[in-house]
């Protein structure tokens, strides 16, 4: 089966996936409704149209990061933990799947932090444009097919898009 086979059934599937999931809650919510009235139907409604939303933003992003891997940049490694942060502002599996993934990577936040406190600010954009630079000549001399090397290099970079978070954000007070 070729890739491109592939990725056309996976992307079948996954559409079949969030449009299961967006007819249940259309009938689920039109189920609720009929047993409520008033501003209780309203506010129901609110809610199930904000999950809606919410469930479309996070999918998105993360369905448009993982198609966007084998392209030259960071793609799902900023793009799938947006997504999930979206997700996990409305469902429950995402928020503990963002909390499992938290705890787990605590080793590698608390190096990464280490490293952050003690880097100036203007360094992070040279060391960002170094690190996709040097992947260039990977691309050009080593015969690593595009496919594999641009959503790896998106992964391995995922650990200095934190350090340059870090290194970034304002501080806390």
């Amino acid at each position: 089966m070729t890739l491109e086979v592939f990725d056309f059934w996976f992307a079948l599937i996954l559409l079949a996936v969030v449009a299961c999931l967006l007819i249940y809650g259309i009938f689920d919510t039109r189920f609720k409704l009929a047993r409520r009235k008033g501003a209780d139907a309203v506010a129901l409604l609110r809610r199930h149209a904000r999950r809606l939303w919410v469930l479309i933003a996070g999918t998105t992003l993360i369905v448009v990061g993982i198609l966007i891997s084998p392209l030259p940049g960071p793609g799902l490694s900023v793009l799938g933990p947006l997504g999930l942060a979206i997700l996990a502002s409305e469902f429950v599996w995402a928020r503990r799947l963002a909390l499992q993934i938290k705890e787990r990577s605590g080793p590698l936040r608390d190096a990464t932090q280490r490293v952050a406190d003690a880097t100036p600010r203007w360094a992070v954009i040279p060391v960002c444009v170094a690190y996709w630079s040097a992947t260039v000549p990977l691309e050009i001399w080593t015969p690593l097919p595009s496919v594999v090397l641009w959503p790896s290099a998106s992964i391995l970079f995922t650990p200095v898009f934190l350090w340059a978070y870090l290194v970034l954000r304002p501080a806390r007070g």
